[in-house]
């Protein structure tokens, strides 16, 4: 499967929606979200921007994403009149190894879990939430999202902790495969755990008046 779905399938675990289904038109993944700035997305993986071109055209829904794994200098001039890009984002991935996390000794996380999601959430001594990150499991595959620090606790490690905690609950279901939708904020901390590059991410979303 192409990791930009796999991604798709692990992202709805974290998020707790539904699971993607097919799509024919356009040929795609589709998940709903439900939100009032966001109806749904479709997931192209890998693709070319004359499909990705396709893709928009068949899009007549108002808030409705579509993202396609694929170098934005290829999609942007396929972008419709209207329609917003959202900004630089990469697909990355590592393998199921628990990063090495400095000691956070005034600092206490704990993980709520369920049957295919992990929230670790870090706590000051004082009771103050620091930082946050969720993790959604599909089949071997792991997907962190929301992986947030609060400014006034920034550099103090608690982005690597979480993710090294959200790791460790990864193994122990069985996961063999990292993925993540980094922004421009995260991909330094992230190339720093050891994940790589696999793909520019280009996601856009048609006007409101669609």
């Amino acid at each position: 499967m192409d990791d930009h779905f796999k991604w798709a399938f692990g992202y709805c675990s974290a998020r707790g929606y539904a699971e993607p289904v097919e799509a024919t038109n356009p040929p795609a993944l589709w998940f709903e979200a439900g939100k009032p700035d966001q109806l749904g997305r479709f997931i192209l993986g890998n693709a070319s921007g004359e499909t990705a071109a396709a893709a928009f055209a068949a899009v007549d829904a108002p808030h409705t994403y579509v993202d396609i794994a694929a170098p934005r200098d290829a999609i942007l001039p396929h972008v419709p009149r209207h329609w917003h890009a959202r900004d630089p984002m990469w697909l990355m991935v590592t393998g199921a190894d628990v990063p090495t996390a400095r000691p956070t000794p005034d600092f206490m996380i704990e993980v709520e879990e369920s049957a295919d999601r992990f929230e670790a959430t870090a706590r000051h001594s004082d009771g103050s939430l620091a930082a946050h990150g969720v993790l959604g499991i599909h089949g071997a595959t792991a997907v962190y999202d929301q992986i947030v620090t609060e400014p006034r606790f920034g550099r103090r490690g608690l982005g690597s902790a979480i993710m090294a905690e959200l790791t460790r609950c990864a193994i122990q279901r069985g996961a063999n495969e990292c993925l993540l939708v980094a922004t421009a904020d995260g991909k330094a901390l992230y190339e720093r755990l050891g994940w790589t590059l696999r793909s520019d991410i280009v996601s856009v979303i048609s006007p409101s008046d669609a």
